[in-house]
């Protein structure tokens, strides 16, 4: 037999034996580190007219020589077609092999004294052809924000009450949802559209039930009839396994993120808080399951929505985590509001440091209580309610930043220096 036609595709490969006329479709081929494995499905049809299938999407381990050679003699009993099955895989064991760890090819890259600048899809929450992730407690209306920043990018809407600098170009956006079904869907973006008094946009929608790696291909498929460029993942724990999986391993990290790259798409995906990070009674919070959810996002924000809110208006608040291009942008304060009708109207407001007092850092809390005026280290701590050496390395920092000045005892605003 001749060597196959080996065609690449998405998490996997095709391989066309042409004087056999048959074809073997690897999917979802991985390279298993700890025991050296490399796994994936298998399928072989004719390669006729009206192809018949010979293996049904069979799991099967490339590198096992027994599988290989039971498949082999199985399919020489079953069918009379004059084909050297233990040639066949023999040969798939060792390509699929051999392709599964070369990895991509280099690219020679030289310094340029020309810096490229972040291209950002919606300025401080999107980054064009990153992961980048929202994440917040139950409730806090992270998927709601999602849909906005979809219906904004698809407009686009340039002065839109979030004040958010958006590209120049309209921005199609496809929402993969494992947490509801369509009809909630229609109702959330019902809901933004009359409350916010915005003219027609599309959002094109998928249920989910399978976690991403397992589902690869038919989404990469809808990627491409719709046109997306932006991809929003609702939500992250579901995503990468769900209840299935141990989300605080690294496996499941692993396998949701191997399966967003190979799409090559912007995502903003929702993820989950974790418990406190330092203890029960800290308000630290990360991205619920393993830190490399974190680790590997571009942009990391957490949305949090006051304590006190109650009846048909939400203070909500966005605090920029993690960044790996930029500096990291000021929370950004947004108000929600339930009308009667049934609509909802998001618009920005300033952050309050009271209500968000204890997800603020310290040294904004400080400049936010020098602007009624000077203050001497000790009236600080009282009025911050933490300790004086917190408060002498906030004054130290923001001094160096030429943000305060010392007047005598107290330390007060730099723009108070001239007065």
């Amino acid at each position: 037999m001749n060597p196959p036609e080996v065609i690449p595709k998405l998490n996997g490969y095709i391989l066309k034996w042409h004087d056999a006329a048959i074809i073997a479709t690897v999917n979802n081929v991985r390279s298993h580190s700890r025991d050296g494995r490399v796994t994936g499905e298998l399928t072989i049809t004719t390669n006729t007219e009206s192809p018949s299938i010979l293996l049904p999407s069979t799991s099967f381990n490339f590198s096992a020589d027994r599988t290989r050679t039971s498949q082999a003699k199985a399919l020489a009993e079953k069918y009379d077609l004059s084909i050297n099955w233990t040639e066949v895989f023999d040969y798939l064991g060792h390509k699929i092999q051999e392709l599964a760890r070369a990895g991509e090819d280099v690219s020679e890259v030289w310094a340029s004294d020309e810096i490229i600048s972040v291209e950002w899809l919606l300025e401080s929450i999107i980054i064009k052809g990153q992961p980048n992730v929202i994440f917040g407690e139950k409730g806090v209306s992270k998927s709601t924000l999602a849909y906005i920043c979809g219906a904004i990018l698809c407009l686009p809407w340039q002065d839109n009450p979030l004040e958010l600098k958006v590209c120049g170009k309209s921005i199609v956006s496809l929402v993969l949802d494992w947490e509801r079904d369509k009809s909630a869907f229609d109702y959330y973006l019902s809901r933004l559209k009359r409350g916010m008094n915005m003219p027609a946009f599309r959002l094109f929608y998928r249920r989910c039930n399978m976690p991403l790696a397992e589902d690869i291909e038919p989404i990469a498929q809808k990627i491409e009839e719709t046109g997306a460029s932006l991809l929003i993942i609702d939500s992250l724990g579901r995503a990468a396994g769900g209840q299935d999986v141990d989300l605080k391993g690294s496996s499941s990290a692993d396998s949701f993120l191997r399966a967003l790259r190979s799409l090559n798409i912007t995502s903003l995906i929702i993820g989950q808080t974790s418990k406190p990070q330092y203890g029960e009674k800290s308000s630290k919070k990360t991205i619920y399951g393993s830190t490399f959810f974190t680790y590997y996002a571009s942009n990391v924000l957490e949305l949090c929505h006051s304590e006190d809110d109650t009846g048909d208006t939400k203070h909500l608040a966005l605090f920029h985590r993690e960044n790996n291009f930029t500096r990291k942008s000021a929370p950004m304060g947004l108000r929600m509001d339930f009308h009667e009708d049934g609509g909802i109207n998001i618009e920005r407001e300033p952050v309050s440091t009271a209500e968000f007092s204890q997800k603020i850092t310290t040294q904004v809390r400080v400049l936010e209580v020098l602007k009624s005026g000077p203050m001497e280290v000790k009236e600080l701590a009282q009025e911050l309610d933490i300790s004086e050496s917190n408060v002498r390395m906030s004054l130290s920092r923001l001094s160096k930043k030429g943000k305060i000045v010392k007047i005598g005892k107290e330390y007060g605003l730099a723009a108070e220096r001239e007065s």
